[in-house]
């Protein structure tokens, strides 16, 4: 196809198409539909303050309940003097004593708090106090355990009632180095010596001294003897 051939053919469809169009006059007759509007703006809310008509009633008051009885501390007694008493009582037996306060009850408190001192004593316990040299003596007191039976570390501690300690029925010996009994005002009572018969007590119970502590370490060979020491008492006590 030459161009004189191609532009024929486009002349002949221009032409068909515009055929098919309406012309000028049929357009002008023709009634467009209306174009759409758009849509008004809504009117904003306007605040209107509400009437006392429209208001909730307010909530009512509890209504106060009236107790039929009203409980209430007692007032505290007044202090009345006691020299009136007191002459009264000196007349009636002039060697009455008055205590000025109450009588304390730190021996009723004993007997109370016995049971607890009583309580797990071993046999032969270790009396001991403090840090140094405490794994030297549990040692010791585990060897004793181990061979002898019940034995281990009691703490001297202040206040603790050692009259009824050592009125317990498990005790066969006491073991404590010496600087802690005599350093302590509280066992130094109860201490018994008998130099004839070289035999100590604590209260009623057989007692064995150590010497000072740091011995044992300057000189490994005393541990053995400390040891004999210690199995000759326990086996020369009485058998229960």
């Amino acid at each position: 196809m030459n161009d004189s051939d191609y532009n024929l053919l486009i002349n002949d469809t221009l032409t068909y198409l515009r055929g098919l169009l309406p012309t000028r006059e049929e357009v002008a007759k023709m009634e467009l539909p209306p174009l759409p509007q758009p849509p008004k703006p809504k009117p904003k809310p306007q605040f209107v303050a509400p009437s006392k008509e429209s208001l909730p009633p307010p909530p009512e008051k509890p209504k106060e309940t009236k107790t039929f009885i009203k409980l209430e501390p007692l007032p505290a007694p007044p202090h009345e003097p006691t020299e009136g008493t007191r002459k009264i009582l000196k007349e009636i037996d002039p060697d009455l004593y008055i205590h000025e306060s109450v009588p304390s009850d730190y021996k009723a408190k004993q007997i109370k708090e016995a049971w607890k001192e009583k309580q797990g004593t071993p046999a032969i316990p270790i009396l001991f106090q403090g840090i140094e040299y405490r794994k030297f003596v549990q040692r010791i007191a585990k060897a004793i355990d181990t061979v002898y039976g019940s034995c281990h570390l009691v703490d001297i501690t202040i206040g603790k009632k050692w009259d009824l300690f050592l009125e317990s029925e498990n005790l066969k010996l006491i073991i404590i180095p010496d600087i802690f009994l005599f350093g302590n005002k509280e066992l130094l009572p109860f201490y018994q010596e008998t130099p004839q018969q070289k035999k100590r007590k604590l209260g009623n119970i057989p007692l064995l001294l150590l010497p000072d502590l740091s011995l044992y370490y300057k000189d490994p060979y005393l541990k053995r003897s400390l040891w004999n020491v210690i199995c000759n008492t326990i086996d020369s006590l009485p058998s229960s």
